[in-house]
């Protein structure tokens, strides 16, 4: 099994851990913590990779940092509902929008933190 990473969903955030990567690191990299007050915007999209389809979130924060995330992720599922219940106007079904149709990348803004209300 790959190891993708590991998303932690926290009261007030959310850490990620990326894996080990390569002969070059003696060791994991820092982990990435973002609170979810400093998120201004998530993109979700669906990259076509060949054989599968991979659905990721872009998201960046306010200090100027961003994040892939991929849904391979370990704590995904559970990063996506701590957003729908931390974020105000997060698009909760974006699912049906990115996934379908079949074959494109479907990139949506599910959230943006300047606007009143993405959907």
């Amino acid at each position: 099994m790959t190891n993708y990473g590991k998303l932690s969903v926290q009261d007030e955030g959310f850490v990620f851990q990326a894996p080990k990567r390569g002969w070059f690191w003696q060791k994991s990299p820092p982990p990435f913590s973002a609170a979810f007050a400093a998120v201004g915007e998530i993109v979700a999209l669906k990259l076509d990779l060949i054989t599968t389809d991979e659905v990721v979130f872009d998201i960046w924060l306010d200090d100027g940092r961003s994040l892939r995330l991929w849904e391979s992720v370990e704590g995904f599922v559970e990063l996506d509902t701590a957003f729908a219940n931390h974020l105000p106007h997060y698009f909760r079904d974006w699912r049906g929008v990115v996934i379908f149709p079949a074959f494109e990348e479907n990139r949506t803004v599910i959230f943006h933190r300047s606007l009143e209300q993405v959907y």
